[in-house]
């Protein structure tokens, strides 16, 4: 018979005890790797403990960057018996992340927040800090039962009504024994982690898991990763790590900056024995092509576990190795122990036959048992005596093991990321005016994966300029580039008898051509430019500016796979996201020398209003126009871009 999982808040106090001088967690940044150990963790996370147990009832906000103060702050708030919300701080973000933010304050209303900075923008009655090194707590007793409610774990989907998942202490327990088992952690293997720690796969597949397994693991900045995403290759051979992983969009990220043989130096994963891919649709072409690539550096492609799971079960659901073979979907393996899955017919609600379509549907200690403030509508039902948990994903079985097929139909699922389709066809509704009526969006599959799309019923003029209209402010309002916005006359998406949108149906018209000739803005369109102009008014600077600028075109033009770009173009209309930004920071970075943070890209109008930006930081740090001049043309003229 096998054990019940040890809860966690058990589990750091024995492993203090026992091992009290073993590294558990690793921080690698720009000062180098920093280290916890067990018994450092657990003084830590007593200290504050004891600070968060005096405050009101209620559960612990968590607005801090990923580290080692992230961990404090989670067992803090678990020894302290409280639910802790992971979140992130505030910060040059986008519009959708602080719009996010406030949401999750305005619903869950947390009496206190662990923060390192005091926002503004975080109206929560008491802030604590995260005790420093020299903390050393007297341990609290494991105060919490395994039904006690350990996380509030908000789903990325929806920015307009939030919806906080309650994970209670034993779901994690379970879970996180079951990711254990079926990664086959042992005293061997070291994790590395580069995923947000406020999302559940970066807390509770990357920070918990390896407490409950007594594992180290390095975690590394998430913008670090997007900025120099093979740095999370070179820090997996570094660091001995046997086990990492992350949605498709890292490996296939990867693959794009692994242009040549010179991008493999210093890269080595022969010890990497489980590459995960999870959180969004796993592709078999991505797969294929990051085995090619990085075999050279000791890569095996039998190292691909491709995952399946969701917050409200906790995290995973089901695992199970890549075979490589061609077949499509990919699986995503078999269920973990004790999780429960059944493929049903959403409308007779009876399971479906191998390969065919239904309903995923989940039951075990793993699932939820609601939302914050209770309610949980249509989430579950019964079948065979047993309360199951409904997906709302859909998939089928293949030789006993899943397929999932893709999200519900109200989900958009972009680089891992979540978004609710009525947040979409809100956006674009507020900003097209009166004229606008229903609207329609889906991820329809392209060539190079997932393309988010928008059909608009518009009973005015329609126009290109509307439509990139549309597209802007969809991406400033909720954080997803669509990839088509298709303007199109009223009544004429599909509809059900009650006159509800048809997202699928509509997909579908979509891909047999019956929309080719409405008039729409993809993601190769401009808008027209606003031009934020330089601020500098010495003719050195300006002639710096305008350079730089012009290099900024070039490597943006690249990145985004644009035919043109202008120094006075929208960066949204060229389709620069949280990822093309990185990626075009990281390239400009190493062609000048010069520091180029993320934000650099993400937080400006225009590719003129970036090297502006960009400039005054660096004169600020010392670095003379003149002399940045002569770094551009070292860069351009010796190949250095690219």
């Amino acid at each position: 018979m096998v054990a019940e999982p040890e809860l966690l808040t058990r589990t750091l106090p024995a492993r203090a005890e026992r091992t009290p001088d073993v590294v558990a967690y690793e921080y690698a940044g720009a000062a180098g790797v920093e280290t916890l150990t067990y018994a450092q963790l657990a003084g830590r996370a007593a200290a504050l403990a004891r600070r968060l147990a005096a405050a009101p009832d209620g559960p612990v906000l968590l607005a801090l960057p990923a580290g080692l103060d992230y961990v404090v702050a989670v067992f803090g708030g678990f020894l302290a018996g409280r639910p802790v919300i992971p979140a992130f701080p505030p910060g040059p973000t986008s519009r959708a992340d602080r719009d996010r933010l406030g949401g999750i304050v305005a619903d869950a209303r947390p009496p206190v927040v662990v923060a390192d900075g005091d926002y503004a923008e975080i109206a929560v009655p008491r802030r604590e800090t995260v005790p420093g090194p020299e903390a050393d707590g007297t341990p609290v007793g494991p105060v919490a039962a395994g039904d006690d409610v350990a996380v509030v774990q908000y789903t990325s989907g929806s920015t307009g009504r939030p919806r906080g998942v309650l994970v209670r202490h034993d779901s994690l327990a379970a879970n996180t024994a079951a990711i254990a088992e079926c990664f086959g952690l042992d005293p061997d293997s070291r994790g590395l982690t580069w995923l947000p720690p406020f999302h559940d796969m970066g807390l509770v597949g990357g920070l918990l898991t390896p407490m409950t397994a007594g594992i180290c693991v390095r975690i590394l900045a998430p913008g670090d990763f997007l900025k120099a995403p093979l740095g999370w290759l070179r820090q997996i051979g570094e660091s001995g790590a046997t086990h990492s992983g992350g949605p498709d969009f890292g490996y296939d990220l990867c693959v794009r900056r692994a242009r040549d043989e010179a991008a493999l130096a210093g890269i080595d994963l022969s010890r990497w024995r489980v590459a995960f891919s999870g959180g969004e649709t796993v592709k078999r072409d991505t797969l294929a092509a990051f085995a090619r690539r990085f075999a050279p550096a000791g890569f095996r492609a039998e190292a691909f576990l491709p995952c399946y799971g969701l917050a409200e079960a906790t995290l995973i659901v089901t695992a199970g190795h890549w075979d490589g073979g061609a077949a499509t979907p990919v699986s995503c393996g078999t269920p973990v122990r004790d999780q429960r899955v059944a493929v049903v017919d959403q409308h007779r609600l009876r399971p479906v036959d191998d390969g065919t379509e239904g309903e995923i549907w989940v039951a075990g200690p793993h699932v939820t048992p609601g939302y914050l403030g209770g309610g949980t509508g249509e989430l579950f039902s019964e079948l065979d005596g047993v309360r199951f948990l409904r997906t709302g994903d859909l998939g089928s079985w293949r030789d006993g093991e899943l397929v999932v097929r893709g999200r519900s139909k109200d989900v958009l699922v972009v680089r891992g990321v979540n978004h609710h389709a009525a947040d979409v066809e809100a956006a674009a509704r507020q900003a097209a005016g009166p004229a606008a009526r229903t609207g329609a969006a889906f991820a329809a599959d392209g060539p190079a994966g997932a393309v988010p799309v928008l059909l608009q019923e518009m009973a005015g003029a329609r126009t290109p300029e509307l439509a990139a209209k549309l597209r802007a402010a969809v991406l400033d309002r909720t954080g997803l580039l669509l990839g088509l916005v298709a303007l199109v006359p009223p009544r004429s998406l599909p509809r059900t008898s009650s006159g509800k949108i048809r997202r699928s149906a509509a997909r579908e018209a979509l891909l047999r051509g019956e929309y080719a000739g409405a008039v729409g803005h993809d993601s190769a369109g401009l808008l027209a430019p606003a031009g934020d102009g330089a601020t500098d008014d010495d003719g050195a600077a300006a002639g710096a500016s305008a350079d730089l600028a012009v290099l900024i075109c070039g490597i943006l033009a690249e990145v985004c796979e644009a035919g043109s770009c202008r120094p006075t173009d929208d960066l949204t209309s060229l389709g620069v996201d949280s990822v093309r930004g990185a990626e075009a920071a990281a390239v400009l970075e190493h062609a000048l020398g010069l520091t180029v943070p993320v934000e650099s890209m993400l937080t400006v109008a225009t590719p003129q209003a970036a090297a502006d930006a960009l400039l005054r930081r660096w004169r600020a740090g010392g670095h003379d126009p003149a002399g940045v001049r002569e770094r551009m043309a070292l860069a351009v003229g010796g190949a250095g871009v690219r």
